[in-house]
């Protein structure tokens, strides 16, 4: 049996009687020997003495609501100061001062300095002007005149020829000289000293009655019994009665003598007349 006493908290008679009443209580309720605590239920079991044996915890209750908020405490004292913040950027620059005092006195010269290396050499800048022509100088001493050296043979009466026929020079119309040398009624020039000589000839050519027409009748000019270059003529002649002049001129260095010249037809039967062969050395 378990013994109950209300306990009203609001008197303090009433605990201080639980209290005596408690005081010799062995059932673990009120105050523990030496333990010092007081029960303020009472004890279990010494009836009639109120004492009661402690139930299990009960829930907790709901959390009352927060009260008011209290004065403001006392200010604290003044924390320690913080470390320094990064330095901030570096601001823009302030405007130009005014100028300073007028400029001084300009300074003594310093001595010279030794003279520099040669630098390399330019270009050749461009030619100038042509200068104006010099006086003309007196006229030299009149030179000594080469001699005369020529020879003109020459064939005036008509005569016949074929293909490989050398024209024959009758005669001899002028002569200077012992350069060059030809016999009358032969066909060959000899030329008798090296040199450079002068060559012409002309003459006329028509086709005879054995002719065959077309006929191209051609004259060469040979020199030792070999053509000349750029000696030569030739025509060609459709009808029997037509006749043409044929010419030729060359300049001959010969260096092997003695030489001979001779003209050599060529392209069929024909008449030949009035030729002439000129030859003069000039050097």
């Amino acid at each position: 049996m378990v013994w109950f006493r209300k306990k009203d908290t609001e008197d303090p008679s009433q605990d201080m009687e639980i209290r005596e009443q408690s005081a010799d209580c062995r059932c673990g309720c009120g105050s523990s020997p030496g333990s010092g605590q007081w029960n303020p239920f009472g004890c279990r079991p010494c009836p009639p003495k109120p004492c009661c044996c402690t139930g299990p915890t009960g829930p907790t209750g709901a959390t009352g609501p927060t009260g008011a908020t209290g004065p403001a405490g006392v200010t604290g004292a003044t924390g320690a100061a913080g470390a320094a913040g990064a330095t901030g950027p570096t601001g823009a620059t302030g405007p130009a001062g005014p100028a300073g005092g007028p400029t001084g006195p300009t300074g003594a010269a310093g001595p010279t300095g030794p003279t520099g290396a040669t630098g390399p050499t330019g270009p050749t800048g461009p030619a100038g002007a042509d200068g104006a022509t010099g006086a003309t100088g007196p006229a030299g001493a009149t030179g000594t005149a080469a001699p005369a050296s020529f020879l003109s043979a020459y064939a005036t009466p008509a005569q016949t020829g074929t293909s490989g026929t050398m024209l024959v020079f009758d005669r001899n119309a002028s002569q200077a000289g012992t350069d060059i040398a030809h016999d009358q009624n032969g066909s060959q020039i000899t030329i008798q000293t090296p040199g450079y000589y002068s060559v012409s000839f002309n003459g006329n050519l028509a086709p005879t009655s054995t002719s065959t027409l077309p006929l191209t009748a051609g004259l060469y000019l040979e020199q030792n019994g070999t053509p000349v270059a750029g000696a030569a003529a030739q025509h060609t002649f459709q009808n029997a009665t037509d006749s043409a002049n044929l010419a030729f001129s060359q300049i001959l260095d010969v260096t092997s003598v003695p030489a001979t010249l001779q003209v050599e037809a060529q392209g069929g039967d024909f008449a030949y007349g009035g030729i002439n062969l000129t030859v003069q050395k000039i050097g």
